[in-house]
């Protein structure tokens, strides 16, 4: 595909950050990997992080040894993101019932056949609507999911297609790990029990890949980040938590995450105004490199472990 979404209004500046590493903060080289999927490499020398508007997945699922690949498949107003080692694949959230059948398109031009771990990070038909139509299709390892239950049909049918895939399930336990080939997960919350608010039981993960780390929190919002500022949060790149939204992104959880790239997930024109200008300015403010699926589309970053690749759908970058 080709192309270019319409920009939406935001505030950005150009201070050509570039990415470190988790453990040395350093800036990373310029490396082109032998994965197909690695369109874009990281130029050193002017410190910018590069774009395509050329997107072709067909050869996507093809990593060397030792490389993770993370994508943010865009599902307008909503959540999903898949992690691909070269030993099985992670998938987190699925956006609503309606992006079920892009999600499984997508899961399947990437060359997924199954799912070691499936994580509906809370019950909001945003995140796991969508997963209905996966596990359907998919056979998955495990399911993991916070032990809160929600009054919607969606949920419900959720639960069913659980049953239905005698899918094998999990309670997230903070400080608890599990790894997929090169990845390791860590659980970072939630840490507490009985919140008011579900956007707060949101499983949240640190991915590390060799000195690369990945942070993603579902809808986490202000009292969770809080709790998770007991965890070891230092990450490269930040999944910004509830689409961008006021209630999350915490100065002191951005101090804490200190990443070098963020990306959001929010549907194009949205009537939630995701991503909050609050947040945009936070984050451009502490130098974070910001892409968002409601400008750029699908994003996709591989690591070898030190270096990361970024190739997105549409062109731009957004500061």
């Amino acid at each position: 595909m080709s192309g270019k979404k319409q920009k939406p209004t935001t505030r950005t500046n150009d201070n050509g950050s570039t990415r470190r590493s988790a453990a040395a903060r350093q800036p990373a080289k310029r490396k082109n990997s032998i994965a197909a999927i690695i369109i874009v490499a990281v130029l050193a020398i002017t410190g910018y992080w590069g774009a395509t508007n050329i997107f072709d997945l067909s050869d996507s699922h093809v990593l060397a040894d030792g490389e993770a690949a993370v994508h943010y498949i865009d599902v307008g107003q909503g959540d999903s993101v898949l992690i691909q080692t070269t030993q099985g694949s992670v998938l987190i959230d699925g956006g609503d019932t309606s992006m079920g059948a892009r999600v499984v398109e997508y899961l399947k031009d990437a060359g997924v056949s199954e799912i070691a771990y499936v994580i509906a990070t809370h019950p909001h038909a945003d995140h796991i609507g969508g997963l209905i139509a996966v596990l359907g299709e998919f056979p998955v390892g495990t399911l993991i999911m916070p032990n809160v239950a929600h009054t919607t049909v969606t949920f419900e049918r959720f639960l069913d297609a659980i049953e239905a895939g005698d899918i094998p399930l999990r309670e997230p336990v903070a400080d608890s790990s599990f790894s997929v080939g090169e990845a390791i997960f860590t659980i970072i919350a939630p840490n507490s029990e009985n919140y008011q608010d579900l956007n707060n039981y949101s499983v949240s993960l640190r991915m590390v890949a060799g000195s690369t780390a990945f942070i993603f929190t579902g809808d986490a919002e202000a009292l969770s980040e809080t709790e998770m500022l007991r965890h070891d949060l230092s990450a490269d790149i930040l999944y910004v938590g509830h689409h961008g939204s006021r209630t999350s992104t915490t100065q002191d959880f951005l101090d804490a995450v200190n990443p070098s790239v963020a990306v959001i997930s929010a549907g194009e024109g949205n009537s939630y105004n995701h991503p909050n200008e609050e947040v945009l300015e936070r984050l451009e403010s502490a130098g974070v490199r910001i892409y968002r699926t409601d400008y750029n589309g699908n994003i996709v970053m591989v690591t070898d472990g030190t270096d990361i690749s970024i190739r997105s759908q549409f062109d731009g970058i957004h500061n």
